[in-house]
């Protein structure tokens, strides 16, 4: 493999300056750079060293690491050194990336995608040229081999006020930008389609943990890292969060010192993982790693009891697009899209004043109880990263103004007609006997009655305050 992960790898820091000794940093699932022949790629692991000194994340890290292989890869096949490259061949390499098809004839990347990976290689070359101290090498006079221009930008960051100026060093070969692609929420054809697909599965083990993984993405809005970073302890403080649970999720992509927030779930979703734990989850970790090795994480590879990777997520998608032969787009992150759409919506028509796009822009920027429902709900701090969700919610509702009422109920019968459909499926195929079926049954519609009454006791409670 080019690019492999070391999963047990500790290295020195720099000296501390309280008592002046080194100490070990963790530093597990560095990615490790090789040629095609398996040797070591010194300067581009001498390269991620240096960005995992700069204390970027191991996510960082992974895509840094499949940017650069496109041209180590490149200088492998053309038996050149990274210090040979010239302008002329480093436009090859870009062209050639931006060429590439697949066996279709369909191209393999986008734009943005090739001026990613051309824009981090220019950096790692930069590097390289300080690490071998090479004269004439990349820069931005002529007398430079590798002839650059450098830009400045003020780009916005999530968890800021304030934007950053960035210098960007850019090359003549790297292609324009295309225009931004708004990715519109997950269809809600696609989404039946895929759950059809999961609770049919024969796999029972698979099955359970799939339609738990799949409820979560779904019901929870959490990017796929932050769905896999669930552990078992924060589903028990869930469930013993009272009537009203909330489940806390790790908080990913933003600049401040907020790490997590907790989102409302319905007790029919905790009563669906809690299903997956005891059917699957248990079976797997005492059949793989034994009860004294348990790592926590809720959701597990069901061959190895390993925390189960993003990754794989994705590819279990892709899969299912084949099968199922969905021609549109179909990934995890579109969940993500669908929930936040899904949250604004139920805001939106709780509130019968708002009746355009700018008005909900001026609640948000006025009303205190908003921005906290959005920040709880999504993890992002500032109401403008929302716009493209508000747009597309007003563009749907097209002037309705009907009122909803129960809005974290509606959740809740989502996953009771989910989890029952899928029940009715193991009987009829008699994968589960008559008396577990009903057991369960039972306790899903008992999950779901509590929810009810919850319901209504807040919808109590609103009516009395605003008399």
């Amino acid at each position: 493999m080019p690019v492999t992960y070391l999963e047990k790898l500790e290295r020195w820091d720099f000296l501390s300056p309280l008592d002046n000794k080194l100490k070990l940093v963790d530093a597990k699932n560095t990615p490790f750079i090789t040629y095609e022949n398996s040797a070591p790629c010194y300067e581009a692991n001498m390269y991620i060293n240096q960005q995992l000194r700069d204390s970027r994340k191991p996510s960082t890290l992974k895509t840094y690491a499949k940017h650069i292989h496109h041209l180590v890869h490149y200088c492998y096949i053309n038996k050149l050194e990274f210090s040979r490259l010239k302008d002329p061949t480093f436009t090859l390499f870009v062209q050639g990336l931006q060429g590439q098809r697949d066996k279709y004839g369909e191209l393999v990347r986008a734009n943005n995608t090739t001026r990613a990976i051309a824009q981090r290689c220019i950096d790692f070359l930069c590097f390289v040229k300080e690490y071998h101290d090479l004269d004439n090498f990349i820069g931005t006079g002529k007398e430079n081999a590798i002839r650059v221009k450098s830009k400045k930008h003020r780009i916005s960051i999530e968890g800021s006020k304030h934007k950053k100026e960035v210098v960007v060093i850019t090359h003549a070969s790297v292609p324009s930008q295309d225009a931004v692609k708004r990715r519109l929420p997950v269809s809600e054809n696609y989404a039946l389609e895929v759950w059809e697909h999961i609770q049919s599965q024969k796999n029972r083990e698979k099955r359970y943990r799939d339609i738990a993984l799949y409820q979560c993405l779904e019901h929870l809005g959490g990017r796929i890292t932050e769905i896999h970073s669930i552990t078992m302890n924060d589903i028990k403080n869930a469930t013993e969060s009272g009537t009203n649970p909330f489940l806390r999720l790790t908080t990913l992509k933003r600049r401040d010192d907020v790490e997590s927030r907790s989102i409302p779930v319905s007790l029919a979703l905790l009563a669906s993982i809690k299903l997956y734990i005891n059917k699957t989850r248990k079976k797997v970790i005492k059949r793989t790693l034994g009860k004294a090795n348990d790592h926590g994480y809720l959701f597990v590879s069901l061959t190895t009891g390993k925390p189960l990777q993003s990754a794989t997520l994705t590819s279990y998608m892709n899969t299912w697009k084949k099968e199922l032969g969905i021609v549109g787009e179909l990934h995890p992150h579109l969940y993500r899209h669908a929930f936040i759409t899904n949250k604004l919506r139920d805001i939106i028509l709780e509130h019968k004043e708002i009746t355009s796009a700018d008005k909900f822009r001026e609640h948000l920027l006025h009303t205190e109880r908003f921005k906290m429902q959005l920040k709880e709900w999504t993890g992002h701090t500032h109401h403008y990263s929302l716009d493209t969700y508000i747009n597309l919610v007003f563009a749907d509702l097209n002037g309705y103004s009907e009122a909803y009422s129960a809005v974290q109920l509606k959740g809740s019968v989502k996953v009771v007609k989910q989890q029952i459909k899928h029940l009715k499926q193991q009987l009829k195929d008699k994968s589960m006997t008559i008396t577990e079926g009903l057991h369960l049954i039972d306790e899903t519609l008992s999950a779901f009655e509590r929810d009810i009454e919850n319901t209504i006791k807040s919808s109590n409670l609103v009516k009395k305050q605003e008399a």
